[in-house]
């Protein structure tokens, strides 16, 4: 496989860079978006291979990108990440086609390998 592409949407700007210092670290091509308009150019132009999505994004919710990136590419591992530990919430993500949820905070480590994990199983 070609070097991992990892889209990072949040709409926080300093989460987004803090994931991407990460993700980074391990050799991951990390791209970010801090909005839905954004995350989907994004999703279309480079095909990610797996996309961290807040589930809260600002005026956007993170459950409706998520449906629309699955239209665009089915086969794209989405990670839901939130602050929210609600079932119902997670529920709903997992229906719409979402491959794991994670809750804030986490560690480095966690976030490291529940990637790693997804990316070697495509």
């Amino acid at each position: 496989m070609d070097e991992a592409k990892i889209l990072v949407v949040d709409d926080e700007e300093e989460i987004c860079g803090l994931t991407k210092s990460i993700l980074s670290k391990k050799n991951y091509n990390v791209l970010t978006a801090t909005n839905a308009k954004e995350a989907l150019e994004i999703v279309t132009r480079e095909q990610p291979h797996v996309v961290l999505l807040d589930i809260l994004l600002g005026s956007s919710s993170g459950l409706d990108l998520l449906s629309k990136i699955k239209e665009i590419n089915k086969n794209i591992k989405v990670i839901m990440i939130s602050a929210l530990d609600d079932d119902e919430t997670i529920i709903k993500a997992k229906s719409l086609g979402a491959d794991d949820y994670i809750s804030k905070p986490f560690t480095a480590t966690y976030l490291n390998e529940l990637t790693k994990e997804k990316i070697s199983g495509l």
